[in-house]
């Protein structure tokens, strides 16, 4: 049976109508050519707030698939030829989706509401009839919100664009772990003695950590500083004895300590004035880790001694920093709305950034090295400082929130749907506690030096901005 209408050519709204009740009944006769099953599906097979086609049958609303007709997905899986049905929701994704898995599917031919996606999938798009799925919010770390599926084509509601999810939070910082390998040692200085004033050779500085070619093979990783060499002794049978000081120690690198200084050389005089030796300096710790211990000073003989000072203690490494957090994910686009009724899919909400990673603690300075001894009248020597602690490390800053989804687009009629929010920026990290400073050294005639002072601690993160790391404390005073 077919119905004469007279259109006015005047008349855009009629024609529409006619255009669209044209393609009504394309899309029936090919669902009914295509899914002869399908058509006997009955129209209760919908929710009842979902049939007036009104604001009220919101996409938020649940499409299981126990109230749904045959959907293709399981059509597929029951054998059912796997395209669309005439009628019916298409099914939402299921909780434990991957891939393509994770998109909702799409509403019957005829009449029928998208499925909600999951995990970042998209919801699926309604026929002729009906509201689209809301897309799925993001689940994986930085990962965005689905899209909303489209409202049908002559009406509906657009779905929800889903959720991003917050961002990849920074990892903490972490002072690497060193091996025992160290660089090569500073040589020492031989003994020197005979008539007249005596001066006795220093020793040598211990080598730097660091990642050395070995011939043609690149490369091996030395992370320790190398000790400094001891100084050479001086004895003098008639006059003046000045010994040597020992080597400073190398720096660390890689996460290695510093290498402790040289022992100071001994000095013997039968008559004129006995110097021992300075001791070496120890060397700088590298990241997070302790500096290296200063040398002793050398002790002396003679008609009158003067001891060797000890070497002052290496400065702790400073802490690594912590990661910055990545951005959150954006928040999907709404579903477009009905042809002549029906609004847009309200828009994803952007998800958090990652908040930033705290940074590691500095390392402990090195203790000062002892005061050298003295056998006859005289001075005994100083104790060496002790090292600064190192600094703590800066905490990562927070990623920043992710972009909001656009709100889907009206058709002729209705309105479009509203923008999601943006993400809230994820927090800075906070900075790593600064290093003990080291212990400062014994004096020749056994004086204790005082402890160093604690490292302050780090200060927390203020917004997105990671806090910086609290300073070293100030090595102890040699005795």
């Amino acid at each position: 049976m077919s119905i004469a209408v007279e259109v006015s050519a005047k008349s855009p709204l009629l024609a529409s109508l006619v255009v669209a009740a044209g393609l009504a009944g394309t899309a029936i006769g090919a669902s009914l050519v295509l899914a002869p099953d399908a058509a006997a599906t009955p129209r209760s097979s919908l929710p009842a707030d979902c049939m007036a086609l009104t604001e009220s049958c919101a996409t938020s609303a649940p499409h299981s698939a126990g109230r749904s007709a045959t959907p293709a997905s399981a059509q597929a899986v029951a054998g059912y030829p796997s395209f669309r049905p005439l009628f019916g929701n298409g099914a939402d994704a299921p909780a434990d989706c991957v891939g393509n898995a994770c998109n909702g599917r799409d509403g019957g031919i005829i009449w029928g509401n998208g499925g909600a996606g999951a995990n970042g999938g998209r919801g699926g798009s309604a026929g002729l009839f009906g509201n689209g799925g809301r897309g799925g919010d993001g689940t994986a770390p930085g990962q965005n919100g689905g899209a909303g599926g489209n409202g049908g084509t002559l009406w509906g509601n657009g779905g929800a664009g889903g959720n991003g999810a917050p961002g990849v939070a920074g990892s903490a910082g972490v002072n690497p772990v060193p091996g025992g390998v160290a660089a090569q040692a500073g040589d020492g200085a031989g003994p020197y003695l005979g008539y007249g004033d005596i001066i006795a050779g220093d020793g040598g500085d211990g080598g730097n950590g660091g990642r050395y070619p070995i011939g043609a093979l690149c490369c091996v990783d030395v992370p320790n500083g190398g000790a400094g060499g001891n100084g050479g002794w001086a004895n003098s049978f008639d006059r003046n004895a000045t010994a040597g000081a020992g080597g400073n120690g190398g720096d660390g690198a890689l996460g290695g300590y510093g290498g402790a200084g040289g022992i100071g050389g001994v000095a013997f005089a039968a008559n004129g004035v006995a110097t021992g030796g300075n001791g070496g300096d120890g060397g700088a710790g590298s990241t997070g880790a302790t500096g290296g211990r200063g040398g002793a000073g050398g002790s002396a003989w003679g008609g009158s001694a003067i001891g060797g000072d000890g070497g002052t203690g290496g400065a702790g490494g400073a802490g690594a920093d912590g990661g910055n957090g990545s951005k959150g994910g954006a928040g999907g686009t709404g579903g477009r709305g009905g042809l002549f009724g029906g609004k847009g899919g309200k828009g994803g909400d952007g998800g958090t950034g990652g908040a930033g990673g705290d940074g590691a603690n500095g390392g402990t300075g090195g203790d000062g090295g002892a005061g050298g001894t003295v056998h006859s009248p005289g001075a005994v020597g100083a104790g060496g400082n002790g090292g600064a602690g190192g600094v703590g490390g800066r905490g990562g800053d927070g990623g920043a929130g992710g972009d909001p989804g656009r709100g889907g687009a009206k058709g002729l009629f209705g309105r479009s749907g509203a923008s999601g929010k943006t993400g809230d920026d994820g927090t800075g990290g906070r900075g790593g506690a600064g290093g003990n400073g080291g212990t400062g050294g014994l004096s020749g005639a056994g004086a204790s030096g005082g402890a160093g002072k604690s490292g302050q601690s780090g200060k927390s993160a203020t917004g997105r901005t990671g806090g910086a790391g609290g300073a070293g404390g100030d090595g102890g005073a040699g005795g």
